[in-house]
């Protein structure tokens, strides 16, 4: 068969049956007894990138951009999927085709995979979490294998580790929208077209992304400082489960992002205070990774004067970090610098970048990134 054809054909077939979210398991004929072979979530034929609550019996995701991943041969397996919301969204590719879209239902999904011939490698699946925690945590339940199908060891994972430590503008909240639609559903936030998820992608490595949309490391969008923000839900697995613990030792990433001025979002604060706070979540960050670079950026957020608009938060972040940049150096820590990053004014419909003003905000990072790794 034409290759290209045959592209085209699974492609359109994966499309179409991906659209049915629920499905029964077959059972043997005359039994009561499954066909489909249960796999665990943990069982080492699955790969996981991206902090998760792994168990036996569930990978729980809150953060956005975890990604699962998979090979199999023969009959297609079956996804096990359960959404703590109807607001749960997913990147579903084959064999690194473009990616269709998972439209996760409340509770449990059974979710059919596309059966044909094989490639000699099979059919390598990646699944990357769209949403993020606030939408709804998302569980991976594992798989169900109908008779005939072989799991295989899936590709490793790229040795470089990015982690990407921010809020909505990290999560790739709404870079999706468009005008004049201005759709700001679930449906429209897709982390894997983040700055993160694109930076690990252009220098072959994976990424983490642990961010919150609206959390800063004081206070929230709002000014609402009574919620779990960023030095709380650092230390998570899960950001909304306080039970939830993650171990740093897991994944050691060679550089670190913090990209964050949500603080500033209602207003300037107290300088000293806020540069304190700051300070002390980077002591925090640096405790858990001694051998990181560490790069500080100023807020895609906050305007820069081009609009008209006061740089007033603007110009506080970058005061703040620069200092906390210094009191580092002043203690002995050289892998930790500024970075300068553009203004991103996301449409007039709403102020997150939108995804080709994610590309930019990337290429903000790409350079200083290589500087300091020499990748």
């Amino acid at each position: 068969m034409n290759l290209k054809l045959f592209k085209t054909s699974a492609c359109v077939f994966m499309a179409s049956i991906f659209m049915q979210l629920a499905v029964p398991v077959v059972h043997a004929a005359g039994t009561n007894e499954p066909e489909f072979i249960p796999i665990a979530p943990n069982d080492a034929r699955i790969a996981y990138m991206g902090r998760l609550e792994l168990t036996d019996l569930h990978a729980r995701m809150g953060f956005p951009g975890v990604t699962i991943r998979f090979v199999y041969r023969g009959p297609a397996p079956v996804l096990k999927l359960s959404g703590g919301s109807s607001n749960c969204y997913f990147n579903l590719s084959c064999n690194g085709w473009d990616p269709v879209v998972i439209h996760l239902k409340q509770g449990p999904n059974e979710i059919p995979l596309p059966t044909g011939k094989a490639p000699a490698g099979g059919w390598l699946i990646e699944l990357v979490r769209r949403t993020e925690s606030w939408m709804g945590t998302a569980t991976f339940d594992g798989l169900s294998l109908p008779p005939g199908c072989e799991l295989l060891a899936p590709p490793a994972w790229p040795e470089r580790r990015l982690l990407f430590i921010g809020d909505s503008v990290t999560c790739g909240e709404y870079d999706e929208r468009f005008p004049p639609e201005n759709d700001r559903s679930p449906r429209t936030t897709n982390a894997g077209r983040s700055y993160g998820m694109l930076l690990a992608r252009w220098l072959n490595a994976q990424a983490h992304l642990v961010c919150y949309g609206g959390r800063g490391i004081t206070r929230n969008w709002d000014g609402n400082a009574n919620v779990n923000t960023l030095p709380v839900f650092f230390p998570r697995a899960l950001p909304d489960d306080s039970a939830s613990t993650w171990d740093h030792t897991k994944y050691l990433p060679d550089v670190i992002v913090i990209n964050d001025g949500t603080d500033l979002d209602s207003g300037p604060m107290d300088e000293v205070k806020f540069i304190d706070a700051y300070a002390a979540f980077v002591v925090t960050v640096r405790k858990a990774y001694p051998g990181a670079y560490i790069l500080l950026s100023e807020s895609n957020f906050q305007t820069d004067g081009s609009d008209g608009r006061p740089r007033t938060e603007r110009d506080q972040l970058l005061r703040t970090i620069t200092e906390v940049v210094e009191r580092q150096h002043r203690a002995g820590d050289a892998r930790i610098r500024v970075v300068r990053t553009g203004y991103q004014p996301g449409t007039p419909t709403d102020t997150h970048p939108v995804a080709f003003q994610q590309e930019q905000i990337a290429r903000d990072f790409l350079g200083p990134i290589r500087e300091v790794t020499g990748w």
